[in-house]
């Protein structure tokens, strides 16, 4: 079982584990409370501990709000920490610990070492967010870690139960608990091609839970007398909020009316909410993903005669306003709900068997086939660019513009050459800026406006002597299939190649002071 590769749906609310089973088929392993899913939540008790997930969850209203940590995948890529009875962690050090509570389980229930898995991550993370994911498993205890986008790995869970020769275009709607994407594929036998992605780091459950929590809010302040502000500056009210207005919020997936209490100064306020009022208050939120979705078609010229079905994944995806909303705007597709809370997993499982049969082979150690069986499905990955980049350039009316080179939504690898000029003679160096945004590869996303993008790299090259501002400079970027930017500069006989790296990147030491973290990381309490 130690070469045994699993596939984790790292997920903003809940993360969830699969692997492949004695039968070659996806199953998901229980965490050590028997739950198929496990909260992403981190609680640092007083006793020096760190409890994940569903324990953590359960006990988060007995601790102060700044000793218990959710929702730590929004701040991927960010300069973020926090700072926990003297100690500071970081977005990969946290997420690291959800890691580590997964794989630990799996340990324990299959008495094993894993030492490689895939990691899922939204279609639409830049660099510094995989970086920052792949270095989490390796704190966690990984060797190897790899990476597939979520939609692409629920769309594999799908195609694994289609027929083997069927050809489709599908469009996956991932909604999850703090993530949106939208992502187009073609699905042809065991080859998963992207088509075109788009999506929403900030837009996913949570901010339905949020809704709900507003129109509570005001339903007790009207019965209490209390004003609403003063409810709101209250923590320990909006903590106990935090957590029953997901139960509400899933409640009303399959009820129309629902009650639940909130207590204020002593007293137990009772309150009756239903669906109507929470859909017409999320609307907004609904109606974003509805703009996500028309946007992916535009960005390939496509009209959803295009896409033969659309799959519905994510745990939010279950809210019945995200079907009803997607069929009043597209009439007629066939809409289905797969398996919102594992597809992802299972399909990451699905592609870690792929990659390690695919080791075997090259090792010369595959297994045999039997006679009249049929050999495993292999599953080939085919990726687009998430993000454009491009360098800021000075135009002859004086104006600083992003200059893209490499589109999103192109399938990679990708190589692209493009040649500028200094801005006058005898310069001796140039700086080469290198922005990251999401243009489109029209007309007006060749030029962008800087404020329209993120600046992600820089670096400086020296000049040639004598050169003019009619001496050309050729800048290439190389996109592996990975995602991962390379820059090379030419003038004349001077060159430089720049390779995108991470500021937030950790270095060995850190890497190796974190893995010992993960010795506080307890199975449960």
């Amino acid at each position: 079982m130690t070469d045994q590769c699993v596939g984790i749906d790292l997920g903003t609310t809940y993360s969830c584990l699969a692997y492949i089973d004695e039968d070659g088929n996806p199953a998901v392993e229980k965490n050590y409370e028997q739950g198929e899913t496990t909260p992403s939540v981190i609680l640092f008790n007083e006793n020096g501990e760190v409890v994940v997930g569903n324990s953590a969850k359960d006990q988060a209203l007995m601790y102060s709000k700044d000793r218990v940590i959710s929702a730590i995948k929004r701040s991927m890529g960010q300069d973020y920490s926090v700072t926990i009875d003297g100690n500071t962690y970081n977005p990969t050090q946290l997420s690291a610990m959800i890691l580590r509570k997964l794989i630990g389980d799996f340990e324990e229930n299959h008495g094993c070492t894993l030492d490689r898995a895939v990691i899922t991550v939204p279609a639409y993370f830049g660099e510094n967010q995989k970086d920052q994911t792949k270095t989490a498993g390796i704190i966690a205890g990984l060797k190897e870690v790899f990476l597939i986008n979520e939609p692409t790995a629920a769309a594999i869970a799908f195609g694994y139960g289609e027929p083997k020769d069927k050809k489709e275009r599908v469009l996956v709607y991932d909604l999850g608990g703090g993530t949106f994407d939208v992502t187009i594929l073609e699905i042809d036998s065991g080859e998963f091609s992207t088509v075109a992605t788009d999506g929403a780091m900030y837009l996913g459950g949570k901010d339905w839970d949020a809704d709900l929590t507003d129109i509570i809010l005001e339903k007790v302040a009207e019965e209490s007398g209390t004003d609403k502000n003063v409810l709101k500056d209250d923590p320990d009210i909006m903590q106990t909020l935090a957590y029953d207005s997901e139960t509400i919020k899933k409640r009303l997936s399959t009820a129309e009316n629902t009650k639940g209490t909130l207590t204020v100064d002593g007293h137990k306020y009772v309150f009756n909410i239903n669906r109507d009022e929470f859909e017409s208050r999320s609307e907004a939120n609904l109606l974003q993903t509805i703009d996500i979705i028309h946007r992916v078609l535009e960005s390939k010229s496509f009209t959803m005669d295009d896409i033969d079905e659309i799959i519905l994944v994510g745990g939010s995806s279950r809210m019945p306003q995200v079907k009803n909303a997607i069929a009043a705007n597209f009439p007629g597709k066939d809409i289905k709900i797969y398996d919102p809370d594992q597809s992802v997993a299972k399909g990451a499982a699905l592609y870690a068997h792929s990659l390690m049969l695919a080791d075997l082979e090259a090792r010369g150690e595959a297994p045999a086939i039997g006679e009249g069986d049929e050999p495993p499905r292999r599953v080939t990955i085919k990726n687009v660019l998430s993000k454009t980049f491009g360098i800021k350039a000075i135009y002859e009316d004086g104006s600083e513009k992003i200059s893209n080179l490499i589109f999103r939504n192109e399938t990679l690898p990708i190589t692209k050459t493009k040649i500028y000029y200094p801005v006058e003679d005898d310069q001796s160096s140039i700086k080469v800026e290198i922005f990251e945004s999401a243009a489109l590869n029209n007309e007006e996303g060749h030029k962008t406006d800087t404020d329209d993008g993120n600046l992600i790299g820089d670096f400086t090259m020296d000049l040639p002597p004598g050169t003019s501002k009619d001496t050309p400079i050729e800048v290439t970027f190389l996109a592996t299939e990975e995602g991962i930017l390379t820059a090379n500069v030419k003038c004349e006989d001077e060159s430089r190649e720049y390779k995108l790296h991470n500021d937030l990147t950790m270095t060995e030491e850190e890497i190796s002071k974190s893995q010992s973290l993960m010795e506080k990381v307890i199975r449960s309490e």
